[in-house]
């Protein structure tokens, strides 16, 4: 029962924090529908640049959104992703797209470059206090100079091509008030045959990727 107690109390405790910022002009948590620490004086960034580094995973995409419990590879990649938006969707969420570049590499991969471009959708995110945690999604397409190992098993037992697949990019980014133009970000590079519709692939190679994004 005391347990209970110190639960509910820390729950009033919780709420009545959460309240008492509410009737502020800059509110404890909420969800941003406009750039939440650029002053409303200064136009919103649109061009970002983001550059990157990340680790291949032997799962699928399912497995390896849970990229603090996966199995990793001896397998990296390095590169740069050019971001622009284009238009203000409302309620926070803006549309937007992006063309990539980079190099892959490892124990068990020659060395290859990567090329993609998308379509992305993101929010301008949740705000809790200093901090802005921003989901978004990129979809597009992927072009490979030539496969990564785990790319390679697949096209053997797909008897597919992964040169020219699907890109997914689901993400989340941390922003902190005190440098409102600098993201940390994660995002799961995907690519994907999306069911045989591109190489007569399912599965082509999954990598968690973490990075700094600057806006401008």
């Amino acid at each position: 029962m005391s347990g209970i107690k110190a639960s509910l109390t820390a729950a009033f405790l919780t709420v009545s924090v959460i309240a008492a910022h509410a009737g502020e002009n800059d509110p404890f948590i909420y969800f941003a529908t406009e750039d939440p620490f650029i002053s409303p004086e200064v136009p919103n960034a649109k061009n970002d640049v983001h550059v990157f580094g990340g680790v291949f995973a032997d799962g699928s995409f399912g497995s390896v959104v849970q990229f603090w419990d996966t199995d990793y590879t001896d397998n990296f990649m390095i590169g740069g992703i050019y971001g622009r938006d284009f238009k203000d969707l409302g309620a926070g969420f803006v549309f937007g797209g992006v063309a990539g570049a980079a190099i892959r590499f490892g124990d068990d991969d020659d060395t290859t470059g990567e090329l993609w471009t998308g379509l992305r959708i993101r929010h301008r995110g949740l705000v809790i206090g200093d901090l802005a945690i921003a989901p978004g999604f990129t979809a597009g397409l992927s072009v490979v100079t030539g496969p990564t190992e785990i790319e390679r098993e697949r096209e053997i037992h797909y008897d597919g091509d992964a040169s020219f697949l699907g890109f997914l990019g689901p993400e989340v980014a941390f922003r902190l008030r005190q440098a409102p133009h600098v993201e940390f970000v994660y995002q799961l590079h995907h690519r994907s045959g999306a069911d045989g519709v591109f190489g007569d692939l399912g599965e082509g190679s999954n990598a968690s990727t973490f990075g700094l994004r600057y806006r401008f």
